[in-house]
């Protein structure tokens, strides 16, 4: 029998050609294509993960280069989504992939949501990540999240049904910052590839799904710890708020 490209992928316990299957049959929806984006849509597209749509509204500029690895100094100045589509398509052109130039308002983000499995939010701002978490709940597909800042992340699953939901875990936006937060390239593809870890458990329906805990990286540290995540009482997305 020739080899395929997942060969090594079919072999993992509990995955198979059933778990494939499932993969090649998931449409997912992308917010950002920019420094988790990277690692997330490579991993899942390398995974075979059928139908992708990514949402990416920036242009390339020099300092996305120390972890936006999609991009190269022959990007700058060009639209994110184009330089995007190029790399993704050429990554596995057997996939169908979507890449859309443009912010995401709540009309779009129904849209996707409506006719995706799972939603991944590699945002880099919190009106965005709301939006997202808003169609995906009202859709009731999981939302994968992730953020980092210097050595640190977060990466969290939250339900179709939420409770808890993004707003629990942030109830207010944090105050915008004079400056754009520090970012090390190597805890953004860290915290990229835990992320595209638990959409490929989520879609190959490898194991129990790991719904409302928050996993925080330290790499300074060397530490991962587990959190979980309660309901907010009065929460306005998925509670009585």
């Amino acid at each position: 029998m020739a080899p395929s490209r997942h060969d090594r992928q079919l072999a993992i316990p509990g995955l198979g050609e059933a778990g494939q299957a499932r993969l090649a049959a998931s449409r997912l929806v992308v917010l950002g294509a920019g420094g988790l984006g990277f690692p997330v849509l490579s991993y899942l597209g390398a995974a075979g993960v059928g139908r992708i749509t990514v949402v990416e509204r920036d242009e390339v500029e020099l300092t996305n280069l120390n972890r936006q690895l999609l991009f190269t100094e022959r990007d700058l100045g060009r639209r994110k989504a184009d330089a995007a589509r190029e790399r993704l398509t050429a990554l596995d052109p057997s996939l169908d992939w979507r890449v859309l130039d443009g912010s995401l308002d709540l009309e779009l983000a129904s849209g996707l949501c409506r006719e995706a499995d799972l939603a991944v939010d590699c945002a880099d701002n919190g009106a965005s990540r709301r939006t997202l978490a808003a169609a995906a709940l009202a859709a009731g597909i999981p939302l994968v999240h992730g953020a980092v800042a210097a050595f640190e992340g977060t990466v969290c699953v939250f339900g179709p049904r939420g409770r808890p939901c993004l707003a629990c875990l942030y109830p207010e936006d944090p105050a915008a910052s004079p400056a754009p937060p520090p970012v090390l390239g190597a805890a953004v593809g860290v915290v990229g590839s835990l992320m595209a870890t638990e959409a490929i458990r989520l879609l190959s329906g490898i194991g129990p799904p790991r719904f409302g805990e928050l996993l925080l990286v330290d790499l300074e540290r060397r530490a991962f710890d587990r959190v979980p995540l309660e309901p907010r009482p009065g929460c306005a997305l998925c509670g009585d708020g």
